[in-house]
């Protein structure tokens, strides 16, 4: 067969066929498609690397111009002002602790769910190679991005088995906009790490069920075990696997077959996820969420499908990126904004599984299954972080491979032009999409540029302004941090955060008084709900604090108090228990500081020193020494209250 007519017919569009598994034989395959896969297997090896590169390259290109950019969002925290990954013998803590336990002094890091080991070695490792140097960590990202792609071509060519379809899918996934937030951003790269390992998975999986190799078996657990050390989301990769088991690769005409079928492979993905899950107790003290719910659960789940359908958008219309997505919540299921999104996620769903397409099946199932972690998650999220553009990482492959299947239909249905028409279309979205992403890694230039843009795609949110504030507060810049504090409480003098970000510019200006009278202010403006209890409750604790600086304990008391009934949680019973013993209340700040220590993560040192502290002034020697032995065992080894402790240690 001359070169030519290869490439005319691996050029012609085929229908899907499933890949049996081994020892089964497939039921029938319409010879189009006998004639394309042996047109392909014909095709040399160095055209089918060559295929799986454009792709990759880009990746590369769209994203390359993040080199310019440097650090922003939480980096000048998880990378400037990270002391635990600037020493390599900590990687070994990366797995008994959280993502946040380098901030050991404060307790508020002590309540997250962010166990992600891998995350930190991978820092560790960053840190070693390009130290401050932020081009260097966005390479890594770029570099990362680049083999996830390269990946996803892989995948699809093994589930369809048609190099174009792959081509077309792992272009789009390259190009996409929605990406930018995960790549652009040196801190969130979680969320390609873990595609990285769980595609590599996903992939010995299908190798599997075409050679039946137990091998396979083996590294689907390694690889799927190492996706979960860096983010925990994947967890519900189990999910397409069964539904490639039961539904996809049906060829056991049996459903009750392939249900047992799907039972061993099933199984032994437990495993490295009960490790995970054992691992992730003993590091945060959690298996799912570390913190108590921010929103009440119905609203939650009356906003659900809201916040699907806006994910949608943000995969189908290429505007409108931001680091915030405000989104109200939905309080009656009578509302529009529930209805509407209900009936067109229906239709959606309906018009999928009415197809003749497993692919387009298949794909659907991987958009809403790696969505679902994200949307389950929505209580533990503040309002404008609901809908949160990297969570659409991994599952937009879904999206890309069903788009490019109806590009694929497109050109079946368009006749001879309709391989010019398809590809036409592909290369116009791809330009589109690049140029877009392109643009968007300048908002990822540093801290202030993301809050500008957070202002800029939505001037009337108050959330936005507050966040800028902050920015600006942070970058030594208090008038205009003042300013955008301001604008928050013009747009609504019932924001919370307003007042809670005014009241810390006038401390740390040092008008105490100042500071109080902003929070009184909020107090009084902020109505109490299931949204706002949690700022109220820290209005009220800073309040208690504020007015035990003046000396003004009745206040105190009442504003503790107060905090403590409207939320109790691990950082107020911290704090008042501080204070209980800073008055002499020792068995108050007992019962505060050990219904804390029961709340967080083993790893937060602070704790047994207070404790050790409490226990000597109650003339329990027993246990103070038991609490300064902890601390001294869990402190970091700069920790300047080591040298105290062991002289207590010596007294008791």
């Amino acid at each position: 067969m001359s070169k030519k007519n290869r490439a005319r017919r691996d050029s012609r569009p085929s229908r899907e066929t499933a890949r049996p598994n081994a020892g089964h034989q497939a039921s029938s395959s319409p010879t189009a498609d006998k004639t394309e896969n042996q047109a392909q297997e014909e095709a040399p090896l160095r055209w089918r690397g060559m295929y799986a590169l454009i792709p990759a390259a880009l990746a590369i290109l769209t994203s390359i111009n993040t080199l310019w950019c440097g650090f922003a969002a939480d980096d000048s925290y998880q990378v400037l002002n990270n002391a635990f990954i600037k020493n390599p013998a900590n990687i070994p803590r990366a797995f008994t602790s959280s993502v946040w336990a380098f901030v050991s002094g404060e307790i508020i890091f002590t309540v997250d769910s962010y166990y992600r080991p891998l995350f930190s070695v991978l820092f560790s490792i960053n840190y070693a190679i390009f130290g401050t140097s932020a081009w260097g960590w966005h390479l890594v990202n770029v570099l990362i991005h680049a083999a996830v792609t390269f990946l996803v071509f892989a995948v699809v060519y093994e589930m369809a088995e048609r190099r174009w379809l792959a081509l077309i899918a792992a272009s789009l996934f390259a190009v996409h906009p929605t990406h930018v937030e995960s790549v652009a951003w040196i801190s969130g790269v979680t969320d390609p790490v873990m595609a990285l390992f769980l595609l590599a998975a996903f992939y010995f999986y299908l190798r599997y069920r075409k050679n039946g190799s137990k091998p396979m078996l083996a590294a689907v657990a390694g690889f799927y075990f190492l996706a979960l050390l860096n983010k925990e989301t994947a967890i519900a990769m189990p999910l397409i696997i069964a539904y490639c088991e039961i539904f996809y690769f049906n060829e056991t005409p049996s459903f009750k077959k392939r249900i047992i079928r799907a039972i061993p492979i099933i199984l032994l993905l437990a495993l490295p996820a009960a490790a995970y899950f054992l691992m992730r107790y003993n590091a945060i003290n959690a298996v799912v969420f570390g913190s108590d719910p921010r929103l009440p659960l119905a609203e939650a789940l009356m906003t659900t499908p809201l916040a699907a359908v806006k994910y949608l958008a943000l995969m189908i219309i290429p505007a409108g990126y931001s680091y915030q997505h405000y989104t109200s919540l939905v309080e009656s299921l009578s509302r529009l904004s529930f209805i509407a999104p209900v009936l067109l996620i229906i239709a959606l769903t309906t018009g999928v599984f009415v197809s003749k397409s497993r692919l387009l099946k298949f794909a659907a199932v991987w958009f809403a299954v790696f969505l679902a972690p994200a949307l389950a998650a929505l209580r533990q999220f503040d309002l404008e972080y609901l809908v949160q553009e990297r969570y659409l990482y991994l599952s937009s492959i879904g999206f890309c491979l069903a788009l490019a299947l109806g590009i694929e239909w497109l050109a079946k249905k368009t006749g001879r032009r309709g391989i010019a028409i398809a590809s036409t279309i592909t290369l116009v979205i791809i330009v589109v999409w690049g140029a877009v992403s392109f643009n968007q890694n300048l908002v990822w230039k540093d801290n202030l540029s993301v809050y500008k843009n957070c202002v800029a795609k939505d001037p009337s949110s108050p959330q936005a302004h507050a966040s800028l504030s902050r920015a600006y507060l942070e970058a030594a810049r208090p008038r205009d941090a003042e300013d955008e504090a301001q604008k928050a409480l013009s747009l609504d003098p019932g924001y919370p955060y307003a007042y809670l970000s005014l009241s810390y510019l006038a401390k740390v200006s040092g008008n105490l008084d100042k500071s109080i009278d902003y929070l009184e202010r909020g107090v009084s403006a902020v109505k109490e709900t299931p949204v706002t209890r949690q700022n109220l409750a820290t209005i009220h604790l800073n309040l208690g604090l504020l007015y035990a600086q003046r000396k003004n304990y009745e206040k105190a008391d009442e504003h503790l108090t107060r905090s403590n009934r409207i939320l109790p949680r691990p950082v107020a019973w911290y704090y008042t228990g501080q204070y209980y013993f800073e008055r002499g209340r020792y068995e108050e700040a007992r019962v505060m500081l050990e219904q804390t220590e029961r709340r967080i993560p083993r790893w937060f040192a602070p704790i047994h020193l207070q404790l050790g502290q409490v226990y000597e002034q109650l003339h329990q020697p027993v246990q103070a020494r038991a609490a300064y032995e902890r601390y001294l065992e869990i402190a970091p080894a700069d920790a300047k209250e080591r040298e105290e402790v062991q002289r207590r240690l010596l007294r008791l």
